[in-house]
C-alpha cells in the first residue's frame, strides 16, 4: 500500500477514535507541519504552539473527516486555518501596539526549531528569512509549502481553496521578488567566496 493511502486507511482509523493511528501521523506529518509554521513565523515557540494546535484540531475534528483530497492537503488545510487565525489575532495586536512577538535572543536560547542553535544563523540564511518575510502572505504560503513542504501544486489548490492557475501566478511571483531580493545578497556572497 502506497504511503498516501495508508495515510487515508490510517485517518479513517483515527476517526473512530484510535489513537494508535492518530500517533502515527503525527510522528509523519510533526516536522512538516513544525516546518511550514517555522518558515512562517520564524519563532520557534509560536510555531510549536500553532503546530499542536493543529494537530489537536485534527483529533477534535476526526469524526467529520472524508477521504477527499490527498492527505497532506487535509493536514495542510488545518495548518492553514489555525495559521489564518492566529495571522488575524496579530494583525489585532500590531494595531493596538502590542508588541507579542519574542525577541531572536529570547528565542535563540529557547532551544526547538533554530536551524543549528543560532550559532550558524548566516548572513545567507538571515536575507533569506528576511525575504520571505517581504512576500505577501499569498505568495509566501505557497512558496512555503510548494519549495520548502514539497507539495504538488494541485495539493496546494485544495489547501488554499483557489484555481491551480491561481497557486502557479503566486509560486511565479514569489520566485521572482525572491530572485530580486536576494540577488545582491548571493553577490556579495559570492564576491568573499572569492
Amino acid at each position: 500500500m502506497d504511503s498516501k493511502r495508508n495515510d487515508i486507511a490510517l485517518m479513517l482509523k483515527v476517526k473512530t477514535g484510535d489513537m494508535d493511528a492518530y500517533a502515527v501521523l503525527h510522528d509523519r506529518y510533526q516536522l512538516r507541519v513544525l516546518g511550514y509554521f517555522y518558515k512562517l513565523t520564524r519563532n520557534s515557540l509560536m510555531a510549536n504552539d500553532l503546530c499542536q494546535e493543529t494537530f489537536l484540531r485534527i483529533w477534535k475534528v476526526r469524526k467529520r473527516y472524508r477521504a477527499v483530497g490527498s492527505f497532506p492537503g487535509y493536514v495542510f488545510g488545518i495548518a492553514r486555518m489555525v495559521w489564518r487565525e492566529k495571522a488575524r489575532e496579530l494583525e489585532k495586536q500590531r494595531k493596538l501596539g502590542i508588541r507579542c512577538l519574542i525577541d531572536d535572543h529570547m528565542d535563540t536560547h529557547a532551544g526547538g526549531l533554530q536551524p543549528d542553535a543560532g550559532a550558524s544563523r548566516s548572513e545567507l540564511e538571515h536575507a533569506i528569512l528576511l525575504a520571505l518575510d517581504d512576500l505577501p502572505e499569498e505568495q509566501r504560503e505557497v512558496f512555503v509549502l510548494r519549495s520548502i513542504e514539497g507539495m504538488s501544486l494541485s495539493d496546494i489548490a485544495e489547501v488554499l481553496d483557489c484555481p491551480l492557475n491561481t497557486v502557479r501566478s503566486r509560486r511565479i511571483l514569489a520566485i521572482k521578488k525572491l530572485r530580486r531580493q536576494l540577488a545582491g545578497v548571493f553577490a556579495s556572497v559570492m564576491d568573499r567566496a572569492l
